[in-house]
């Protein structure tokens, strides 16, 4: 989640810690005793934060895919981005006990599009190599938002079939609908269109706020009917969100227009790579806190915040030696 930006918006990089908080809670499952106010935050309102990090991406990348030197350079850093933590990770999905075709299925699937959030990265590498040979076609964005369509009906595929059968198993894959040709890509070519079209300085700001306020009410009421009359109670955890087409590039609009500077001793490009790195490891953190102790979610969160954020202070301290890992 690096970018290139010489000119730094500072809302927008601190709202990044804001979004790191949200992803934090969505893989805690905050609020799990309480179904309803966890399906509207855990799979509701948290959700734009990847959006809105695959919109940044692509907002910075559009200075990429001009230069084939450049896009050459920044998807080999992807790559090792990748498969540096993908080999932190290995011992999480590694599969060791009761080795059968399942467990080898899964296993392979997730070497191949990432290990849990590293889902992410593989997702911004396609997407990124979209944009970039996809850059001078017309007509983009309808074929993104055809996408992103196709994407949310895969998602809501498992809801309507049976959970026993072959094509539940199938379609309860995150891959097969969360990946970079689906969600990545889209929200990637949103930002570079953005980015192209100088769509930050040309908009009115009041009618990025009036269009942030429709786009909140269509993100409530879609919530309500996924919730009331799609899953009926069932929980499923979701992604695909169709409001957020509007709401979070109308919300990363709204926040790259305030170009205020309320830290002036303080580079607050530190903080986006803080954020990074809190990304990166929090799963790890999860995963030894529910390991080691049986506490509320709640506890959990509280507790992963802080061990994370002081872990990647510490990484941080170390960003020459560990370039690759950010």
């Amino acid at each position: 989640m690096t970018t290139n930006n010489n000119q730094r918006n500072q809302l927008a990089d601190v709202f990044r810690l804001v979004l790191i908080l949200m992803v934090i809670a969505i893989h805690v499952g905050v609020f799990s005793e309480n179904p309803l106010l966890s399906f509207y935050t855990v799979d509701g309102f948290f959700r734009i934060a990847v959006p809105i990090f695959f919109i940044i991406n692509g907002f910075y990348f559009q200075k990429q895919i001009t230069d084939s030197f450049k896009f050459k350079k920044w998807l080999k850093r992807v790559v090792l981005l990748f498969m540096s933590w993908q080999m932190i990770y290995l011992p999480l999905y590694f599969p060791v006990n009761e080795i059968n075709s399942n467990h080898l299925a899964v296993f392979f699937s997730e070497l191949i599009f990432g290990y849990h959030h590293l889902w992410y990265i593989a997702a911004m590498a396609t997407g990124g190599v979209g944009l970039y040979f996809l850059k001078n076609r017309s007509r983009i964005m309808i074929i993104c938002v055809g996408l992103f369509l196709a994407g949310t009906l895969l998602q809501y595929m498992r809801v309507f079939l049976q959970p026993d059968s072959l094509y539940y198993k199938v379609f309860s894959q995150y891959w097969i609908f969360r990946n970079g040709l689906f969600f990545g890509f889209p929200m990637m070519y949103i930002g570079s269109y953005l980015a192209r079209h100088n769509v930050i300085q040309k908009i009115n700001a009041d009618k990025v706020k009036i269009a942030l306020i429709l786009g909140i009410t269509l993100l409530t009421s879609e919530l309500a009917v996924v919730y009331f009359y799609i899953f009926k109670g069932d929980s499923y955890h979701i992604d695909f969100i169709l409001s957020l087409l509007l709401v979070a590039p109308v919300l990363f609009v709204l926040l790259m227009k305030n170009s205020a500077i309320y830290f002036k001793g303080f580079n607050t490009k530190n903080l986006a790579l803080i954020c990074s790195a809190m990304y990166f490891i929090h799963p790890y953190v999860i995963f030894l806190l529910t390991t080691a102790e049986n506490l509320p979610s709640n506890e959990i969160y509280v507790l992963t915040v802080v061990l994370t954020l002081l872990l990647s202070l510490f990484l941080f301290s170390l960003r020459k030696r560990l370039y690759f890992l950010f």
